[in-house]
């Protein structure tokens, strides 16, 4: 934690960015960034890459909610909260990943032999499904609405009764997780056959 304090007036700001002040979003981003990142470094297995991750979602959430932001009484507390919770949720995401990887890894050891190309893609589709089952139970609903039912977003959001933004988002997130967790295991994953879905 700094010893100084921020060098602008905190409520003033949050007022400015829940009216959807972009400056005054930057001004934050600017000041709690190198706080957030200090804090949430440690806790990823010295990884960089995934403590900015961490970092640049608590702030895309902040602007999602930056209407809330008015009523905080601390928003570096409600930050590191959030920071919190975005590495329990890692550390959940890690541990499925690991699961589908050992289970994948377990299957090919036993086969002995080369796969063919038909048996390789039925493994992909394999692959992706256990990715899907590791998705939140919200996330996991839209996806199968989308890819499943073939609903349009403007569909999703009127059954779900939420946004076609946060639909379209929800959808992103699935989709980038079955994605890396696919490149992870084959070298290439299923986009192809995703984004479809997503548009």
């Amino acid at each position: 934690m700094q010893n100084s304090g921020p060098v602008f007036d905190e409520k003033v700001l949050l007022e400015r960015v829940a009216s959807g002040d972009s400056n005054a979003y930057s001004q934050l981003y600017t000041y709690y960034t190198p706080l957030l990142y200090r804090f949430v470094y440690p806790f990823t297995d010295a990884s960089k890459e995934q403590a900015e991750e961490i970092v640049q979602e608590v702030f895309l959430k902040i602007w999602i909610r930056r209407e809330t932001l008015t009523s905080l009484k601390s928003f570096e507390a409600y930050t590191f909260k959030m920071a919190k919770h975005q590495l329990i949720d890692a550390r959940k995401r890690e541990q499925c990943f690991q699961k589908i990887i050992g289970q994948l890894e377990h299957q090919e050891e036993s086969k002995g032999s080369p796969l063919e190309n038909n048996l390789i893609y039925s493994e992909y589709l394999t692959s992706a499904e256990m990715a899907i089952d590791c998705l939140t139970p919200q996330r996991k609903k839209i996806f199968d609405m989308r890819t499943q039912q073939n609903m349009s977003i403007d569909e999703i959001s009127g059954s779900l009764n939420i946004s076609k933004s946060a639909v379209k988002k929800q959808l992103y997130e699935a989709i980038l997780f079955i994605k890396q967790h696919l490149h992870y295991h084959t070298g290439w994953p299923l986009l192809y056959v995703l984004i479809p879905f997503f548009l």
